[in-house]
């Protein structure tokens, strides 16, 4: 079975999101299943490192936008982990400085960069001869994949066209971003007038693209169980529960998994001492480093609590600087690491020179620090408004960091909660709370520093958490099962 996964970012090549990190990994976790995967993405002259490979393989290709435009391209070729990318060159579009905007705003030709996206990637499959048995999207920056598709299929009726065996599975990363557009695109992107209307892309007044994507997929996926169901309300569904509701059947809910290579505490060289499950003097040691290094202070008995984190309303920012002196006051160390809404930044900024010694900010992108925080911490805490999946949660467990999240999307998956004894005896490995508000985190926050005090009973807690298996090859067997029945449903048709 060949599978095409089609996305505007991938690791290592290029990041903004999690997003990146799922199509980074899952394609080579299928193929441990057993499964060919090619990923697609756009190719990104000015992002992308001279310590990446490529090689041309087509040149001087075009895709028809509309009646009167079309666009040209050229493919390229790299390799990752054993998997084949396949990149889409148009300068035009893509060789910029960012992915999707500037710190400004996004790039006004959006619309057109991803509708562009969309039409090359049918184009380029078909011209290297790949017909895939899924083409897999990745939020509203290649949902059009699937309106055009229907469209060829709707004009090639009596025809048997080049991917009519070929089924759509859409993943829906973070249901907040949908790519909102004037119905004036429609036009400039070759789609008729038939596909503005309700039942299609039309959304008050306006195009959106990551409807399409619901609407014209075979399967639709989220990255958790919990927030498959979420979005079917009118709290988390963006004003697309309808829509949602009316694809119930299609839509399933599959958590992100973590690579273990990469996240590893027995292998991390970003590490002063590695450590393991089975010896945790290393973790100490870490903890000492952090203190000395971030807060200018020896070891004590204090909690360390860490953040990494886009500074963000969605990822609680506003209740952390809300209680932010009262986490301090009830002997918590905090540390910070993360870029966001200015708002934040200057706020945990000010707080910084205010309680020196207490507090580290950090406003800034370091995958280092970031490793030295999951191992160095007693606690990691995700208080977010909600969470589609979450992957700070999977790494601070695998490296021995307890959790403290709120109970929404995928924190609720991953995160088995502790509020006694047997919780921890059953396997418990974080401390949960809703509803969301300052009060009810620093319960949680209080309900975990009483474990704390326990140094046997933490450790344990560690160790539960050190035990889950939050790997890409459980994620990568759902995600075959529903390749499985995308491809037998589209048989029947």
């Amino acid at each position: 079975m060949l599978t095409a996964m089609c996305s505007t970012e991938a690791v290592p090549f290029a990041k903004t999101g999690g997003m990146a990190d799922v199509v980074g990994a899952l394609p080579a976790a299928l193929t441990q299943q057993g499964l060919e995967c090619v990923v697609v993405m756009p190719f990104y002259p000015r992002i992308f490192s001279g310590q990446h490979q490529f090689k041309a393989i087509k040149q001087g290709l075009n895709v028809a936008m509309n009646d009167f435009q079309e666009e040209f391209y050229d493919l390229l070729e790299g390799s990752e982990q054993g998997i084949r990318f396949i990149f889409i060159k148009n300068d035009r579009f893509f060789d910029r400085n960012y992915i999707y905007g500037t710190p400004k705003g996004d790039y006004r030709d959006n619309p057109l960069r991803f509708a562009f996206f969309s039409k090359a990637v049918l184009a380029a499959l078909e011209e290297l001869d790949l017909a895939p048995d899924i083409i897999h999207l990745n939020d509203y920056h290649s949902a059009l994949v699937s309106v055009y598709l229907h469209q060829i299929r709707e004009s090639n009726f009596l025809e048997k066209e080049f991917f009519s065996s070929t089924s759509t599975v859409f993943t829906i990363h973070n249901l907040a971003y949908q790519g909102i557009y004037s119905s004036r695109v429609l036009d400039m992107i070759g789609l008729e007038k038939e596909y503005f209307s309700t039942d299609r892309l039309e959304f008050f007044g306006q195009v959106n693209f990551m409807k399409g994507g619901i609407v014209f997929s075979d399967k639709i996926t989220t990255v958790s169980p919990t927030y498959a169901q979420e979005i079917l309300t009118s709290l988390y569904g963006e004003k697309l529960e309808g829509v949602l509701k009316s694809r119930r059947k299609d839509l399933t809910g599959i958590v992100n998994g973590i690579d273990y290579q990469l996240w590893d505490p027995q292998r991390d060289q970003n590490l002063c001492t590695r450590y393991s499950k089975s010896n945790l003097q290393g973790k100490t040691e870490c903890k000492k480093y952090l203190l000395k290094n971030y807060f200018n202070r020896e070891p004590d008995k204090a909690p360390l609590v860490g953040i990494v984190s886009r500074l963000s309303a969605q990822k609680g920012l506003d209740l952390v600087v809300e209680a932010l002196e009262s986490i301090l006051d009830m002997g918590f160390r905090l540390i910070v690491l993360g870029t966001g809404d200015q708002h934040y930044q200057k706020l945990l900024q000010d707080y910084n020179r205010k309680y020196k010694g207490k507090l580290s900010v950090n406003i800034a992108y370091s995958d280092k620090l970031a490793r030295l925080i999951y191992s160095g911490c007693d606690m990691f805490l995700m208080p977010s408004l909600y969470e589609p999946c979450g992957l700070g949660q999977l790494i601070s467990l695998r490296y021995g960091t307890v959790p403290v999240v709120r109970d929404t999307g995928g924190l609720s998956d991953t995160i088995q909660g502790i509020s006694s004894q047997q919780d921890i005896a059953a396997g418990g490995t974080g401390f949960k709370f809703s509803p969301y508000s300052t009060s009810h985190m620093l319960e949680a926050l209080k309900s975990a520093l009483s474990f704390y005090q326990d140094p046997a009973q933490w450790k344990r807690i560690m160790v539960n958490g050190m035990s889950k298996d939050f790997s890409w090859k459980s994620s990568a067997a759902s995600y075959q099962q529903l390749y499985l029945s995308a491809k037998n449903e589209n048989k029947g048709k």
